[in-house]
């Protein structure tokens, strides 16, 4: 068996006890301006990734926006540009509260009031503006 060497190729590496993380890049703004998030009331789950479809959801203060994962690396490492300058769709749907992915990454839901709304991840990848959606009030929602 042969020694492997780990070489360190970016970022930074934050040592621990029996393991690290290794930062990429620099910080990236969500928005080209400085939004206000509800500090009292926080989104519970604001974001989420689709290694299928290599993409990223977040949430802003009205809706979430669809980006792929590799520009915001590139962004982070590079330029710096904002969320909201790289994403594919901007979805204006309202204050989101959890972005969630199905287990095979084919369905996103998003909270939204009293609401759950379902998108088709492969219709963000087609830039479908009116992408599929269902909505579920959350009183219709039965969990077996």
């Amino acid at each position: 068996m042969s020694v492997v060497k780990i070489e360190e190729l970016e970022g930074d590496i934050v040592p621990s006890i029996d393991h690290f993380f290794v930062k990429i890049g620099e910080p990236i703004p969500l928005n080209s301006n400085d939004s206000n998030f509800d500090l009292q009331t926080p989104t519970t789950q604001p974001i989420a990734l689709s290694q299928r479809f290599r993409l990223t959801f977040l949430a802003h203060s009205s809706g979430f926006y669809v980006v792929k994962t590799k520009d915001l690396i590139d962004s982070a490492k590079g330029s710096g540009s904002a969320v909201e300058e790289l994403s594919l769709v901007d979805v204006g749907i309202g204050r989101v509260r959890i972005l969630a992915l199905s287990t095979d990454n084919s369905t996103l839901a998003a909270s939204v009031g009293g609401y759950i709304r379902f998108y088709s991840v492969d219709s963000f990848l087609n830039k479908v503006r009116f992408c599929q959606q269902f909505l579920l009030a959350y009183s219709e929602i039965i969990v077996s």
